[in-house]
């Protein structure tokens, strides 16, 4: 699962294998060890008592829920994302968006096997 962090914006990209796992475990983790022994988390958990996206940051830990119902609708149709503005209290907002993940144009060698390369031309980027 990749990680994009912008200014408000946190954007999650899935491949096959991960959705599998996703809708298997209602859970995906991935971690980036540092030098000094702290680590970084990001999580994506599938919740059935949750209306809509949330997300939550604690002890070097990001976590995005998704409403259990919504995903599937996402991971059983064509539709590429989804996303939520969630209001912060300087009166903007995190940008939530989970993307099924596409190969990059630009590496015509990468093994394309676990990316949704049926869905790149509707993709607005390469990468």
């Amino acid at each position: 699962m990749k990680l994009r962090c912008e200014q408000n914006g946190i954007r999650l990209r899935l491949r096959r294998s991960e959705l599998v796992q996703l809708r298997t475990e209602k859970w995906l983790q991935t971690t980036v060890h540092f030098p000094d022994g702290r680590v970084f988390v990001w999580e994506l958990v599938l919740r059935d008592d949750l209306s809509e996206i949330d997300a939550h940051f604690a002890d070097g830990r990001i976590r995005i829920q998704v409403p259990e119902p919504s995903a599937h609708r996402w991971m059983d149709t064509e539709a590429v994302s989804m996303e939520r503005f969630l209001p912060l209290a300087d009166g903007h907002a995190l940008h939530i968006l989970i993307e099924k993940d596409f190969p990059c144009k630009d590496r015509p060698d990468e093994d394309k096997s676990d990316f949704f390369t049926e869905l790149a031309d509707e993709a607005p980027m390469n990468c």
